[in-house]
């Protein structure tokens, strides 16, 4: 059951991250998995038209980073400590949805998986395993 709501985490990132929402749009959460949107914006196409890696790998970030304030609370001192990006099919261009899972919340580490897709289509464009880093409880007191 997830400890934090689609309007809790918004709320955080906007007082920690307030221009998160020109990047992505949270919606979805489950206590299974998380969605979230990434418009299409021309800024985003690297040579050839399609959306660039740089882009996805930051959409896969922030949406296990979601994910694991939605199942570990607020914690917004977790960090990346470690992202693999499997990139399996060019996306074209338009919105990218994630679809991110947690593998495992542990103590001091949350592992996530995450795929994206073109939206409007099944076929899963990459696929990154994402590790966040969390803080000590001890640390918070």
């Amino acid at each position: 059951m997830p400890r934090m709501t689609i309007a809790d985490i918004e709320a955080l990132m906007d007082r920690h991250f307030p221009d998160w929402r020109n990047f992505s749009t949270l919606e979805g959460l489950t206590d299974r998995e998380l969605t979230l949107r990434m418009p299409f914006k021309t800024q985003l196409l690297r040579t050839g038209g399609t959306i660039s890696g740089p882009a996805m790998m930051a959409l896969a970030d922030t949406a296990a980073y979601f994910m694991t304030l939605a199942l570990a609370g607020p914690v917004p001192g977790a960090a990346t400590a470690n992202l693999d990006i499997h990139f399996l099919a060019r996306p074209r261009p338009g919105d990218i949805i994630a679809t991110a899972r947690m593998l495992r919340l542990g103590r001091r580490l949350a592992v996530s998986t995450v795929e994206l897709r073109s939206d409007g289509s099944e076929d899963v464009v990459a696929h990154a395993t994402v590790t966040y880093a969390l803080p000590s409880r001890d640390a918070a007191h």
